[in-house]
Formats: structure tokens, C-alpha cells, sequence
């Protein structure tokens, strides 16, 4: 047998108790007429996150009760069919409220929540004027950088039998609809929840059943054709497409969506400076990637091609858009960042393009140094350990990241970051860059992401200049050609 022993100690003048808990009471009201809103569901969540650690719905005046709640920081948040998912102190619909701070046994009495009402869009999607039945709605918003707009996506629906589509509980905003027509059996991902978040359980039960029931009911194509995601009022050209401003409660009717199948062109080109591997020249393969998308729905939106060994190379189906084309070679699993590789801007519009030409070139490497002007050594190495560089795209490619390397309390940087250990880091291909300083010199985003708050030891600074070699590169790009010299 097994004897445990527990000893225990208790320590005069003090007596084991809990904590009392907090309770919380308030209201949920729409923001634009001041009615009570029945049926809410209310929660007080980790912030942050979607963790409810507490939760009710609201009665028939609005009113909601949380009682016995464990102190700490929490979101007192709300969602409710037909309205813009709430936060308690937002000042804005759809942004985060401050921190709901509770101690141990106080009362909030008069906690209110205001909820904006969403809006509806609904028109028809059409080919060659006929509707498409199970064609996809979709609302996005865009941000502008540098006369080229990033997309994302909100809600989508598909339309009916009748190529009716309604989109309902946008939050208020400016928005442009996408009609898109697939010629697979496929679909985008389905947002339909108040908190414009793709909801899992609704996307997966889409995808249950035969194939024949997600096919868009659209006709034919002929060969050199390809249906794309088109903007409202009928264009494949984002930078052409009309914006659609939705008001709280608002119902728009009439926004009739023209995704007719559009012509592909066949594209040839030639690849310059592919290197030997083995006695032979590297296998080189070429990808063109479009410069603004919000969904890729066909092959010919992202064509490829395996170069010839003469160093030409063809696709003979490419969607109209602008495209960013890439060329490498030499590519070894073993041996990260040892591909040669080499980037090209393509437009193709209604007829074939027959001059295209990549150059390729090793990767390269960038070092620098990052001088905090008039501060004090030791607040500037605090402000240095806080900053990374960053290079991005230009043009901007989609779906790219901006991670880049963390400035040494010294200053100093250098991509690829050595201090990274034993893991091999590819260097930088050639091209044209933006130098970006996070979080001092970010790209845009939408004006209803609050920035992030600066801390303490960066609030008072701004980048005053950015210079490689003589040439100061912050308003401008950076253009790698060849292995810089002095950076």
C-alpha cells in the first residue's frame, strides 16, 4: 500500500475566502433610431480574441444582465442578425472598444451598446444577357497604394436560379461588387456573420453534395475564352469599376453585374542569362502573377510555361490584366537561394504579346545602417531593438508579406539577416523595391483599420530620409540591378 501524507498549515488572523464577483447590466440599442434591440447576444470576451467568457441575450427592451463575473479585462461585445457586430465604447461600427476593466465585486448598472444597422445589396449576374444561376456575389473593399488598389473581400453570396444575388449585413462603408462565373464546379469562401468573418460551418455544408449543384449555370466557352471576376457596372479593370457607398439600414437595388467570357491571348517570350547545371542549361520555369486580384478563377489568370532550351518560352492562354512575370532557374531543395531568378511587368490586353524578355541574375544581399538623429545613446538603442527594414514589391505583388529583419542596437541590418542561425535564407532577387521602416513607414490600410499605437520610444519619430549611396531612395524605388556596392 501507498500511504500519502498531506500537511496543511493555516495562519492565525487569516481566513480562506473568494473573491466576490462582478456584474455587469446595460442595454443594446441601434445607434441610428435608439430602439431597444430583443435577442442580442451579449458577451464578455478575452480581448482580443473570440474566447467568451461569459455570454446572454438581451430581452425584450434591450436589457442584459451578467452577473458573477470573475474580475479582470474583457470585451463586453454583441452581435445580433441584420446589425454590424458591436464592441462597448467603440466610436466607430466595426472597430475594437477600449478594455472593459472589472474588480472584484463592482457593479455596472448602465453599460450600452450600440448597434449600426447593415446594409443590402442585390442585382443579377448575366452572361451574353442571360442570368447565371450559382454565379458568386461578392462585396469588397479596396485601399489605394500608389494608384494600384489591394482587394478584400467582405461577404459573398451566390445567386439564384435567376442570377438574383442579395448581400445582406454590410456594415457601413464603401464597396465594390465582384460577379464572378466559374467554369469548374467551385465557389468562393461564404462570409454571412455579423462580424464579417467566414464563418466555418456555413462554408463547409456549401460543399456538401454533387458537383453538378456548384457549377455556375452560364453557356460555353470556346477555347481562347475564360469567365473572370467582374467589377460592377462590367469590367475586369478594378481601376474602372464604380464604387457603391452603403448607409446603415440601407437597401441598393439594381446593381447588375455583366460577366460575360472574355478573349485570352497567347503570350511568347524569351529568358536571358540561364545558367549551366550539370553540363546543361538549368531547367528555367516562368509564372505570371496578376497584379490586382481579389480571387483567381481560372488557369488563365495564372499561366506558367517550362522555358525551352533555346530560352523562349509560350502560354497560350493569358487572362487581360497587368501581370508580374518571374523566371528562375537553377532552383535545388538543398541549397535555398541558389536559383537564379529574374522579374518582368506584362500587360496583355485583346491581342497576343509576342516581346517578352526576363533577364536572370543571382540573388543578392543588403546591408545598412539605421542613425537616430539628436537622441541620446541609450534612448536611441532602445528605439533601434524596435524598428525592422523591410523591402516590398514594385508594383506591390499580391498576397506578399513584409517581414524583414530586425535593426541591431548599433544600427546595423542586413538582409538576409545572418543572426537567423543555422537556416538558410534565400538573398534578394533583382528588381524594384520600396524601402519600408515598420512601424515608422508602413504601407496604407483601409480607414477603418485603426493604426496600431506607436511605442513610447518612437513617438516622436518620423523617417526623414532613406539613401543608398548618394541617392535618396524614400520617395522613390529602389532598383537592384547588380550587387550594391554601397548601401
Amino acid at each position: 500500500r501507498v500511504l500519502l501524507l498531506f500537511s496543511f498549515c493555516v495562519f492565525p488572523g487569516q481566513a480562506l475566502s473568494q473573491q466576490p464577483g462582478a456584474y455587469v447590466q446595460g442595454d443594446v440599442a441601434d445607434a441610428g433610431s435608439n430602439a431597444p434591440i430583443s435577442k442580442a447576444i451579449v458577451e464578455l470576451r478575452v480581448p482580443g480574441t473570440r474566447t467568451a467568457i461569459a455570454s446572454t441575450r438581451t430581452d425584450r427592451d434591450g436589457r442584459f444582465y451578467l452577473p458573477n463575473v470573475a474580475a479582470g479585462s474583457y470585451s463586453l461585445v454583441a452581435t445580433h442578425a441584420g446589425h454590424v457586430f458591436a464592441e462597448h465604447g467603440q466610436r466607430v461600427a466595426g472597430a475594437p472598444g477600449p478594455t472593459l476593466v472589472l474588480a472584484p465585486g463592482q457593479r455596472i448598472m448602465d453599460a450600452r451598446i450600440a448597434m449600426t444597422a447593415g446594409g443590402v445589396i442585390t442585382g443579377r449576374i448575366t452572361d451574353r444577357g442571360r442570368p447565371v444561376g450559382l454565379a458568386d456575389a461578392v462585396a469588397v473593399k479596396a485601399v489605394w497604394t500608389e494608384g494600384q488598389p489591394s482587394l478584400t473581400a467582405v461577404i459573398s453570396v451566390r445567386a439564384d436560379d435567376t442570377g438574383e444575388f442579395r448581400l445582406f449585413w454590410l456594415p457601413p462603408g464603401r464597396y465594390y461588387i465582384v460577379g464572378m462565373v466559374w467554369d469548374v464546379a467551385n465557389s468562393v469562401g461564404t462570409f454571412v456573420n455579423s462580424e464579417d468573418q467566414d464563418n466555418g460551418n456555413f462554408h463547409a455544408q456549401r460543399y456538401v453534395g454533387r458537383a453538378v449543384f456548384m457549377r455556375a449555370t452560364a453557356g460555353g466557352i470556346g477555347e481562347n475564352e475564360a469567365h473572370l471576376p467582374v467589377f460592377y457596372p462590367g469590367t475586369t479593370d478594378p481601376q474602372m469599376a464604380k464604387a457603391i457607398e452603403v448607409q446603415p439600414g440601407a437597401v441598393i437595388k439594381g446593381i447588375d453585374v455583366d460577366a460575360s467570357a472574355v478573349r485570352t491571348s497567347r503570350v511568347r517570350g524569351r529568358v536571358l542569362g540561364i545558367p549551366a547545371q550539370g553540363g546543361q542549361l538549368a531547367r528555367t520555369t516562368v509564372e505570371a502573377r496578376p497584379l490586382t486580384t481579389v480571387f483567381n478563377i481560372t488557369p488563365a489568370q495564372l499561366p506558367t510555361a517550362v522555358v525551352a532550351p533555346d530560352g523562349t518560352f509560350e502560354m497560350p492562354y493569358v487572362a487581360p490584366g497587368r501581370y508580374v512575370v518571374t523566371a528562375r532557374a537553377g532552383s535545388d531543395a538543398r541549397n535555398p537561394g541558389s536559383d537564379f531568378i529574374g522579374r518582368a511587368v506584362m500587360d496583355v490586353y485583346s491581342s497576343d504579346v509576342a516581346n517578352v524578355v526576363i533577364s536572370l541574375s543571382a540573388r543578392m544581399t543588403l546591408s545598412g545602417r539605421v542613425v537616430i538623429e539628436g537622441a541620446a545613446p541609450a534612448a536611441a538603442e532602445r528605439a533601434l531593438s524596435s524598428l525592422r527594414v523591410a523591402l516590398r514589391t514594385d508594383p506591390l505583388l499580391p498576397n506578399t508579406t513584409n517581414n524583414g529583419v530586425v535593426v541591431n542596437v548599433d544600427g546595423s541590418f542586413a538582409m538576409p539577416d545572418p543572426a537567423v542561425g543555422t537556416q538558410i535564407v534565400p538573398g534578394i532577387p533583382a528588381g524594384d523595391y520600396r524601402i519600408l521602416v515598420t512601424p515608422l513607414l508602413e504601407p496604407p490600410t483601409p480607414d477603418e483599420v485603426i493604426p496600431p499605437t506607436l511605442p513610447p520610444v518612437l513617438q516622436y519619430l518620423y523617417v526623414k530620409s532613406v539613401r543608398l549611396g548618394d541617392v535618396d531612395v524614400l520617395n522613390g524605388r529602389l532598383r537592384f540591378q547588380g550587387q550594391p556596392r554601397d548601401s
